[in-house]
């Protein structure tokens, strides 16, 4: 504690001490600060930046007479701009410099005295300038910010990411220093004496992911996170199932390598001394390119942690007290929509209060006037209430108003038609007819798991065939991206015209069995509505190479002429198939969304007929029941834990046919069968534990179970961990889809 600080610790009902009270006293007193200079200017700094105009390569800096649409908050001022400032904090990692500005609300001028109870919205990112001589209105990444919401009560501040700006040391692309330092800026907000202890962190891409930081390390200001497509796995991002983006060859690692050392140097009015202290860092950044050409190459975690200590999923998880409104764009192919989902249902399975907002819009603001279509005209995915409704997420997380009394921020006649309102439900998604609606889950809850299968005539159908077939995709440089229906060197399967709209939404998975002829080949899924004209909608896609056949953070091999069960997940969507369209399905060794090919492809068949199919989560036209389709889930409690906890395994079975139910944990993971009533018996086989149920799933319905596991406790074996899929024994043995699923384990020295 801070000297001749005293601290009283209750929960906002004034009736105990809250996990957050605890907390926010442990960081009492961290976030160390020195005052160098505020928009009046009373000191000099030894690292002044240099005379001159600003010059920038890219943009990235802050400009007042750069322009960028958005919409306004409709609700009358309640305060003024005030004070302006910039703080330098000395890094609680080496000493290095973080630079942070702030704009603070004032009084309007019929109002006597400042407020010392404003909450802060923060926005950490690599995009703006040393910020001595500026201030956030003149930023255009937090413009938007500062115009709309000072004037309604709240500090807007930025903070500019190591190694870029004003602020000092190598830039890690979201590496621990990075990480650490905006925690510290987080805390340094919420204890201002003018703060009323709660910050939020918002932002798109980049500073999409900052939010996450602070939230990972468990931050007691953070009251809130309004990340707009966030990273907060950019592993998985850039090489995902082992097929690798054209930027995780290290160019992303470069890009901001680049920002770094020669869009915010002295040219642009960094400071010498700062700039000198990220010029020498020859080691940060050979290191990133390494791991990032590894990575790239193997598709794997390396072994020197460089990408393991960037997932900021599992910290979240384990350590965040706040709420979050989750934004993603699900035609977002510059940061994934799988970045979010499913890890929006671990979020609420983890007690997070979880929003999400769920647009057909791609790398935006849901306000960005530049959603629009062919004709140049803005489509049903801009929301022209947006500013609206985020200030009334803010009433609520920030201010702690009722969600049902805040009645003076949505106008009263505003068009219904796109979301204006955060609490309406924890859902707010839009299909890709255009139309939006609210749910308090995603999938709605009426959307079925479904599978249609690949027929051998090419026909998509409702129920699985007694033959099966093979035919043979290989590249095709006529048509590598986005294969179309009917191209040469893919397999099409195709439904007949549905008789109904036909929705689905969440992940679809297509479950395939192929045989490669090489040990270096990836396959590609494409989804389409096709209308009678042949003309087609990209609904979906997806990708894997081979070696990551199925789910796990760790490469499989590959052999020529053997067959290999596939799980090819299609990236998250919410798809509508009109009345008379149909649904088709192209497998090729195509590619999608940046996404490279293997780099020696060899042609792999690819079966058709029997099982193999696609598993939507549907509703509408009239499919087959649930009961016909074997599918599961898995419920883990939480995606990360620490040496010795418990995990909570939530097991579901749907299945067509009874049968007996066998889970999967790892050899080193302790289940008590005496503490664990559905479960009959535990063994080791083959390097796993079998996890026996005592009852058998029966046919025609869903089954659920429910045992404890307790995670291992010594510090070497820290790492992730693969559960399940469970089996159910059928005729034989059969993987239950649905339900697997990783855990990363904290050992207890790391």
């Amino acid at each position: 504690m801070a000297p001749g600080v005293e601290l009283y610790m209750f929960d906002s009902d004034g009736d105990g001490v809250s996990r957050r009270s605890i907390l926010r006293s442990a960081a009492a007193g961290t976030a160390g600060m020195s005052l160098v200079g505020s928009a009046a200017g009373q000191e000099v700094s030894p690292d002044d930046p240099a005379p001159g105009p600003n010059v920038t390569f890219f943009g990235f800096d802050c400009d007042p007479d750069r322009e960028e649409f958005y919409t306004e908050v409709s609700r009358e001022p309640t305060h003024d701009f005030g004070e302006s400032e910039v703080f330098e904090l000395d890094s609680g990692r080496d000493g290095e410099k973080i630079q942070l500005a702030v704009t603070w609300p004032a009084p309007l001028e019929d109002e006597a005295e400042p407020s010392d109870d404003y909450p802060v919205i923060l926005r950490a990112t690599p995009y703006v300038s040393d910020l001595r001589g500026y201030t956030v209105r003149d930023c255009i990444r937090t413009r938007r910010l500062a115009e709309n919401y000072i004037q309604q009560g709240y500090a807007v501040a930025a903070v500019a990411v190591r190694g870029t700006g004003g602020s000092g040391g190598c830039m890690e692309l979201m590496g621990p220093n990075e990480q650490a330092d905006i925690d510290q800026a987080v805390t340094r907000l919420g204890e201002d004496p003018r703060s009323n202890g709660n910050v939020a962190i918002i932002g798109r891409s980049y500073d999409g992911t900052t939010p996450w930081m602070p939230a990972r390390k468990g931050n007691p200001y953070l009251a809130t996170v309004v990340p707009f497509s966030g990273v907060p796995d950019i592993h998985e991002l850039m090489y995902k199932r082992g097929s690798p983006e054209t930027r995780g060859y290290a160019i992303l690692n470069g890009l901001y390598y680049i920002i770094s050392l020669a869009e915010h140097g002295p040219n642009s009015g960094t400071g010498l001394r700062t700039y000198l202290s990220r010029a020498s860092c020859p080691d940060n950044y050979a290191q990133g390119t390494l791991w990032s050409s590894y990575a790239a190459a193997t598709g794997e975690y390396d072994p020197s942690g460089y990408w393991t200590s960037r997932v900021l999923k599992p910290g979240v998880a384990r350590n965040y007290d706040g709420s979050v409104l989750m934004v993603h764009g699900l035609q977002d192919w510059n940061v994934d929509p799988s970045q979010v989902y499913p890890w929006t249902k671990s979020l609420r399975e983890a007690g997070i209060k979880t929003h999400v907002y769920f647009g057909q819009f791609d790398h935006r603001y849901p306000d960005d006037g530049r959603i629009k279509n062919d004709d140049d005209e803005l489509t049903a995915a801009f929301n022209p209430d947006w500013a609206d409704f985020l200030l009334k997420w803010f009433e609520s997380e920030l201010k702690g108003r009722d969600p049902a009394a805040i009645d003076d921020v949505i106008p009263d006649g505003t068009d219904d038609s796109t979301p204006t309102d955060p609490f309406a439900a924890r859902v707010n998604a839009q299909s890709s007819d255009g139309n939006w609606y609210t749910a308090d889950e995603w999938p709605p809850a009426e959307a079925d798991p479904t599978k249609l299968y690949f027929g051998t005539d090419g026909d998509l159908r409702t129920a699985p065939s007694d033959e099966t077939g093979q035919e043979t995709v290989y590249v095709d440089p006529t048509q590598s991206y986005n294969p179309q229906p009917g191209c040469d060197a893919c397999v099409t399967v195709e439904s007949e015209p549905f008789d109904a709209d036909l929705r689905f939404a969440g992940e679809p998975v297509v479950e395939v069995t192929v045989t490669p002829t090489g040990p270096a080949n990836h396959l590609t899924a494409h989804v389409y509505a096709v209308d009678e004209n042949g003309d087609t909608d990209r609904l979906g896609w997806g990708q894997v190479d081979l070696r990551y056949a199925q789910d796990g953070p760790e490469a499989g091999t590959v052999v020529p002429g053997e067959e290999l069960d596939v799980r090819l997940p299609i990236e998250p969507l919410d798809a509508a198939v009109e009345t008379g369209q149909r649904l088709a399905v192209v497998l090729s060794q195509g590619t999608a969304a940046g996404r490279v090919e293997s780099p020696t492809p060899t042609p792999v068949e690819v079966e058709t007929g029997g099982d193999n199919g696609l598993t939507l989560r549907a509703w509408g036209a009239d499919l087959p029941s649930p009961e016909t389709v074997l599918a599961g889930t898995r419920s883990t409690g939480a995606s990360a834990y620490t040496a010795g906890q418990t995990s909570r395994q939530l097991v579901e079975v749907s299945t067509p046919e009874t049968g007996a139910v066998e889970d999967v944990v790892p050899a080193s993971w302790t289940v008590y069968v005496e503490d664990n009533p559905d479960v009959t018996e535990v063994r080791e086989e083959n390097g796993v534990k079998r996890v026996v149920f005592a009852e058998e799933a029966a046919g025609g319905e869903t089954t659920t179970y429910e045992y404890f596991a307790e995670v291992p406790t010594s510090a070497d074996e820290t790492g992730y961990y693969r559960l399940g899929p469970a089996e159910i024994l059928l005729a034989e043995r059969t993987e239950v889809p649905g339900t697997g699923g990783e855990a990363f384990v904290v050992g207890a020295e790391t």
